[in-house]
C-alpha cells in the first residue's frame, strides 16, 4: 500500500523522498521546499506561514498524494520569478523593468555591508547608471539616514509607492521612511518581515533602473531567504572583513547562497586596512582573508576597502554621496567588468 502524505509530515522529508511533490508545493504558493529553514516545518506549519486557507490545505494534501501515485493534480506550478541575467519585470509594475537586481550579503553584522551597498550605488550613479537601493534590513534600516532622506514615500492612486530620490538621483526605499521617529523599533516576526521585503520589491514604482541593489541584514534566515526565493537576484555580492571570526560567519552566507542556487558575482573585503596621511598601511583586523574567500566562492575579489573616518562622518550626516574614494571607484569598475557591462 502506498504511503499517505499527511499534514504533520515534514516538508523536507516529503520532497526528499518524493521530488515530484515540489511542483505541487509551488503550485499552492509554498516555496518552502528550497528553504533550509522553512522546509523543516510540517506541511501544516508551512501552510500557516504562507496563509493557506484550511480548505486549500486539504486540496494540497490530495494533490500531493496524487502526485506520488503518478496521477493528475488539480493545480499548475507557478512560474518562478525571472532572473539571472534577464531583465526583470515587476510583478505588478505595468511593464517597467529592472535590468539587474543585486543582493549585497554578509551573514555577519558589523562588516560594513550597508556602507558598501550605499557607496557602490553612489559610484554607479556617478557613471550615469540608473540606480535604486532597497533596504531589506527591516528591523535595522540605515539607508535613509546615510542618504539624508527624511521625507516619506509618496502613495500613488493605485496604492503603489514611489521611492524617495536622493540628491544624486538614487531611488531609495527603507522602513525608517514609514516610521514616526527613526528610533521607533520594528517588532515583527519573520513572516511580517518577509512580506515587507516582497512589498518593497513588487509594490514600489521603481521605474526604469539599470541596478537595484538590495541591502540585506546579517544572518541566513527570513530576510535573505525571502530575497533569494521571492526576488531572485541576478547575483550576490559577499561582504566580509579580514577578522577570522567574520570570515567564519560569512562562509555560512556563502553556503546558503549555494544551497539556494544563487550566483556569487564577487567578494568585497571591507575594513581591510587603515592608511595614515603619510601613506603607511596598518591591517587593524589582521591579514587579508580575501584569497580564501575567492577560493571558496570561485568569484573575484572586487575590492579591498580601507577604514576611513571621513566616510563614517559623512554617513552620520546623511551626506554619503559627497564621499570620494578611488577604492570605491575601483569597486564599481570591477563590479561592472564582472557583469561584462560596457559603459
Amino acid at each position: 500500500m502506498a504511503e499517505l502524505i499527511t499534514a504533520d509530515m515534514v516538508i523536507h522529508d516529503v520532497v526528499t523522498k518524493h521530488p515530484e511533490t515540489v511542483k505541487v508545493f509551488h503550485g499552492y504558493g509554498l516555496p518552502c521546499t528550497a528553504c533550509a529553514v522553512g522546509s523543516r516545518e510540517s506541511i501544516a506549519g508551512g501552510a500557516r506561514t504562507h496563509r493557506l486557507p484550511p480548505e486549500k490545505l486539504d486540496l494540497l494534501l490530495k494533490d500531493l498524494n496524487a502526485a506520488i501515485k503518478g496521477e493528475p493534480v488539480s493545480v499548475a506550478p507557478k512560474k518562478a520569478p525571472v532572473g539571472r541575467g534577464i531583465p526583470l519585470t515587476m510583478a505588478s509594475g505595468g511593464g517597467r523593468k529592472i535590468k539587474h537586481v543585486i543582493a549585497v550579503m554578509s551573514g555577519k553584522g558589523g562588516v560594513g555591508k550597508s556602507l558598501v551597498t550605499g557607496l557602490l550605488a553612489v559610484s554607479l550613479r556617478r557613471q550615469g547608471y540608473r540606480v535604486g537601493v532597497l533596504d531589506a534590513d527591516i528591523t535595522g534600516p540605515s539607508m535613509a539616514r546615510m542618504f539624508g532622506l527624511g521625507t516619506k514615500p509618496t502613495m500613488l492612486p493605485d496604492n503603489r509607492i514611489r521611492p524617495v530620490e536622493s540628491r544624486g538621483g538614487i531611488k531609495v526605499i527603507s522602513m525608517n521612511m514609514f516610521l514616526g521617529e527613526e528610533s521607533d523599533p520594528v517588532i515583527w516576526r519573520g513572516p511580517m518581515v518577509a512580506k515587507a521585503i516582497q512589498q518593497f520589491y513588487s509594490d514600489v514604482e521603481w521605474d526604469l533602473l539599470d541596478f537595484l541593489l538590495v541591502d540585506l541584514p546579517p544572518g541566513t534566515s527570513d530576510a535573505p531567504l525571502t530575497v533569494m526565493q521571492a526576488v531572485v537576484p541576478d547575483g550576490v555580492v559577499i561582504v566580509s572583513s579580514p577578522q577570522l571570526l567574520a570570515t567564519m560567519v560569512v562562509k555560512k552566507c556563502i553556503n546558503m547562497v549555494r544551497h539556494l542556487k544563487g550566483t556569487i558575482i564577487g567578494v568585497v573585503e571591507n575594513m581591510a586596512y587603515f592608511e595614515t596621511p603619510s601613506g603607511e598601511r596598518y591591517e587593524i583586523f589582521g591579514p587579508s582573508q580575501g584569497a580564501e574567500l575567492v577560493s571558496i566562492t570561485g568569484a573575484p575579489l572586487l575590492a579591498q576597502l580601507p577604514i576611513d573616518p571621513q566616510v563614517a562622518a559623512l554617513c552620520d550626516a546623511g551626506r554619503i554621496e559627497e564621499y570620494e574614494s578611488s577604492a570605491y571607484q575601483l569597486l564599481a569598475e570591477n563590479f561592472l567588468n564582472t557583469l561584462k557591462i560596457k559603459r
